[in-house]
């Protein structure tokens, strides 16, 4: 027995000086920068929760519980006192690391509790304190999941003792500090009325409502606007993680408009596993439900980073089940695997989380997939489908285990590689494209195409597209709020997406025009003619609308901007076309830009007359001196007409032909389907002289970063060769040409 004490200090000593040392010179360059940001912010009695969309901010912002929050403020009161970088990340990681130690002693003590042997307790927790992926969100990182982890671990030891007052004030703490230890309040609901300890109601008052009370103390200073406090906290419902299959399938799957499927089958799946386990008639059983609720979670859940397996690994060793089956443990160790390659590939990608580098998250700049990206993403994916398998183990399923080299997994390992490599790479030159007149490249935004002062990516980009010309998008604040060239000035937030804030200058852009136009590339400036909201897939995007949102009478519906109304102008009112167009005349000429490329202007929802809000720019463009016109056509297959009156007042129309995407990713009820396309496009061609045709141009898309949609690469040389059988050889327009399309796309007959 004194041996295993001797053992059990010397554990903890070691887990805390590995842990203290290197605390003051790491941390994640983009969380850390929040949680400085977050400190000054609370310190000069800021609301954070009251910021609104943060678009200059484009990894997102704090959007947490305000436990975390009121460290950070004392933290940065602290640092003013002794002003050192190192020092306040060091207090910034303090009680991570405390918390990393505490939750140990606490897992050792639950083990024993739950009749664990000595040796086998002292391996639970050195599993716990040892495991990379604990020690380096707490020492190296700087993710507090540490402390959420240890308040739900304090709640279920209280739960065994049944002092459930004490459990429900830890479970109000740890919900406070972090929401996802709200998930253990289901298995002890089972488990307390399976058991027959405790009835509903006193479930309730024993055990929801004080966690309830606490966590609203808690929060009590921002309860004033309970609204955008409660919106902040479930941001992260929005998007998608970095350690989940959920960065393949959101890039099919429309998850704004299917956010709720994932929470149901969470709820159905655990409601059947609970039943499969028997849950509520012993500790075990207890903890084995709290492991099943937190994996099932972590396997449905589309938000899920590395960090969140933190709540999962000390349940997952406190299972008996666990350590009885060797399918469990498998899993779990390939997990640990996947997490590990996961950390080691984002050290490089995170220039090895290095405090020079704070407010920067990794971008891939260079068109050339680097073997570290290609390694985080597919360990990201792989780790997820653990989370699967160990839901699957919980729930007795370990015929289908996805690691098992039956029959059925190799045939069905063998279709999706096979799918994949379809997906990417059709033919050997990839997707390929006609030659064509006019070809144009369409990046989301400047930044996720180019380098500010960069030749050599603007080389590459035209290596990986070869159009003629360009188009750098902006929103439509860019022109409503322009007052001159200032080369000094951001452009970076009103780019649709961006890789930081500040990132580009006016000067940047005109040094990126210039270079194009020294390669013989045309560049057009592209203007979202819609209020678009902000864009929440793998970090925050959109660009800023603060000119529009003040001016909501040029806004229609679907939030498209109406240049048929008038805008007032410093008291005057005069028509937002005229307005409108001279802005747009200042910008091309300062730039040096050689047309405008008018986008998102129409809505498919939008019935009856889709031209009256239009026309009045195109046609005070068209007698401006604002170089050539591009304009998208309706977003319907079904007006030709209008698509006639678009071509006599444009030099461009860029048809919106994307039937995999409406039919797939946005679940469009009317008329998209390729056949659809196939007869629309026949109709317009009939109807247009040999001239009209050349200015007619299709579109190609097949990657958008800030929706989340992807084109398999055979469904894109699919829909470009119908479109150019049927006879719109004019062009077509490539959206969106940025860095990440993973598919290489050749010009030629």
């Amino acid at each position: 027995m004194a041996g295993m004490k001797h053992w059990f200090r010397l554990m903890i000593i070691a887990a805390l000086i590995a842990r203290l040392i290197p605390a003051p010179f790491f941390g994640h360059p983009w969380d850390m920068y929040i949680w400085l940001k977050s400190g000054e912010l609370g310190l000069n009695q800021v609301n954070i929760y009251l910021l609104g969309d943060p678009v200059d901010y484009p990894w997102g912002f704090y959007a947490y519980p305000p436990t975390w929050l009121y460290w950070l403020i004392l933290t940065t009161f602290i640092g003013k006192l002794y002003p050192n970088l190192n020092f306040h990340v060091f207090m910034i990681k303090l009680p991570i690391i405390i918390s990393d130690i505490l939750a140990g002693i606490l897992v050792y003590r639950i083990a024993a509790k739950l009749g664990f042997d000595e040796k086998k307790s002292l391996l639970i927790m050195g599993i716990w304190l040892f495991n990379p992926i604990t020690y380096f969100m707490s020492s190296i990182w700087g993710m507090f999941d540490s402390i959420a982890v240890l308040f739900m671990l304090i709640s279920i030891k209280n739960i065994i003792d049944e002092k459930y007052i004490r459990s429900a004030i830890a479970a109000g703490i740890g919900i406070a500090v972090k929401i996802l230890p709200a998930l253990i309040l289901l298995p002890t609901l089972v488990h307390l009325l399976k058991s027959g300890k405790l009835d509903l109601r006193n479930f309730i008052m024993k055990i929801i409502l004080p966690a309830v009370v606490v966590f609203l103390i808690i929060s009590t200073p921002f309860l004033t606007t309970p609204i955008e406090y409660f919106n902040v906290l479930f941001h992260h419902t929005k998007s998608v993680g970095g350690f989940t299959y959920w960065i393949a399938v959101s890039t099919l799957v429309n998850l704004s408009n299917f956010w709720y499927i994932p929470f149901i089958a969470f709820l159905i799946i655990t409601m059947y596993t609970y039943r499969k386990m028997g849950v509520g008639f012993d500790d075990d059983k207890y903890i084995d439900a709290c492991a099943a609720t937190i994996a099932i979670f972590l396997a449905t859940s589309p938000k899920v980073n590395i960090q969140y397996t933190l709540m999962l690994i000390p349940m997952l060793l406190l299972s008996k089940s666990f350590w009885a089956e060797k399918h469990f443990k498998r899993n779990f160790i390939l997990l640990i695997s996947s997490a590990v390659l996961w950390l080691a590939s984002s050290t490089t990608l995170l220039y090895g989380y290095d405090l020079n580098y704070l407010g920067r998250l990794y971008i891939m700049e260079s068109y050339e997939l680097r073997p570290e990206y290609i390694i985080n993403i597919l360990s990201g994916m792989f780790g997820g489908t653990r989370f699967v398998a160990l839901s699957m183990d919980f729930a007795n399923f370990k015929k289908i285990d996805l690691v098992i080299l039956n029959k059925w997994n190799v045939i069905l390992t063998v279709a999706i590689i096979s799918f994949g490599l379809l997906c990417i790479l059709p033919t050997p030159s990839g997707v390929r494209l006609h030659e064509a007149a006019i070809r144009v490249g369409i990046p989301e935004s400047a930044d996720s195409a180019f380098i500010p002062g960069s030749s050599r990516s603007v080389s590459q980009f035209l290596k990986h597209y070869n159009v003629n010309y360009v188009v750098l998008s902006f929103s439509p604040d860019l022109v409503n709020t322009y007052q001159g060239y200032d080369p000094e000035k951001d452009i970076t937030r009103y780019m649709r997406f961006k890789t930081a804030a500040d990132r580009w200058k006016y000067r940047d852009v005109r040094g990126l025009v210039d270079e194009l136009h020294s390669r013989g590339v045309k560049v057009l400036l592209g203007i979202y003619l819609k209020k678009e909201k902000v864009k929440y897939h793998y970090g925050v995007h959109g660009f800023a609308v603060d000119w529009v949102e003040k001016h909501p009478e040029i806004l229609g519906f679907q939030d498209v901007l109406l240049f048929n109304s008038t805008v007032n102008i410093n008291g005057k009112h005069i028509l937002y076309a005229n307005y409108f167009s001279r802005k747009i005349e200042s910008v091309v000429k300062d730039f040096g830009f050689d047309g405008v490329y008018l986008m998102d202007w129409n809505d498919w929802k939008i019935k009856g007359d889709k031209l009256s809000y239009i026309l009045p720019l195109l046609k005070k463009l068209k007698s401006s001196r604002c170089g050539e016109i591009f304009i998208e056509g309706i977003d319907s297959t079904n007006d030709v007409n209008s698509t006639l009156i678009l071509l006599k007042n444009a030099d461009y129309v860029i048809l919106k032909t994307a039937p995999w995407i409406n039919r797939i990713y946005y679940i469009r009820t009317d008329d998209v389907s390729i056949d659809n396309y196939r007869q629309y496009l026949s109709k317009i061609l009939e109807n247009l002289s040999e001239d009209e045709r050349g200015r007619l141009l299709y579109g190609v898309y097949v990657f958008d970063y800030v929706d989340g949609w992807f084109t398999p690469a055979f469904e894109v040389q699919t829909e470009a060769d119908t479109f150019y059988q049927i006879g719109v050889k004019g062009g077509y327009a490539i959206y969106h040409s940025s860095r990440y399309v993973p598919y290489k796309i050749t010009v030629g007959e």
